[in-house]
């Protein structure tokens, strides 16, 4: 079954392996865990949550509730732990790419106004810092909780790649606006 499925069916077998949960649990536990790192959308999600049902890996159960809808409890299946097992243990990791429409601005900032560019970095560098922090207090949060260990670890490298992005446009903030300064009819 490795590989057989999307990247996003495993990874929603994967959220729902931690607990038993409903779609709109999931979707917002997936935006606040695996979300820095992986985005799925709540469309991704309840697709995916289908699918899993339909293939025998998930099985579903509808709880009545008085005052609001029928709700749908989703646990994995000892199928799907298997499943789940064989692709954690596929060994086969592609190179990682990115899409950072940041990073093509910066690629075309002898395109921009100087004070475009200085906008740009000025937007990045605050909404990384707050995500830093985020990240942060997540990793405080999970401290000195074993059963945390990994999502910790997770949330770790996040604060990490975070903070090298800071320090990233510490250093480069002033070659960049140097260099459109450079030409007077810019500055």
């Amino acid at each position: 079954m490795p590989g057989t499925l999307p990247v996003t069916a495993y990874v929603v077998l994967g959220l729902v392996s931690v607990r038993p949960t409903t779609g709109h649990d999931l979707a917002a536990f997936a935006e606040r865990s695996i979300g820095q790192f992986f985005s799925l959308t709540r469309s991704h999600v309840y697709s995916e949550l289908d699918r899993l049902c339909r293939l025998g890996l998930l099985d579903v159960t509808e709880v009545q509730q008085e005052r609001f809808p029928t709700k749908r409890l989703y646990e994995i299946t000892g199928d799907g732990a298997e499943a789940l097992a064989s692709w954690l243990d596929d060994s086969a990791l592609r190179g990682e790419r990115q899409r950072n429409l940041f990073l093509v601005r910066v690629f075309f900032g002898d395109r921009m106004s100087p004070a475009r560019l200085e906008a740009l970095l000025d937007s990045y560098e605050q909404a990384t810092r707050a995500r830093r922090d985020l990240l942060a207090a997540t990793v405080e949060r999970l401290s000195g909780r074993p059963q945390s260990t990994f999502r910790a670890a997770t949330a770790m490298f996040g604060l990490a790649q975070a903070q090298a992005s800071l320090d990233w446009v510490d250093q480069v903030r002033p070659l960049l606006l140097g260099a459109r300064c450079a030409d007077p009819d810019q500055c």
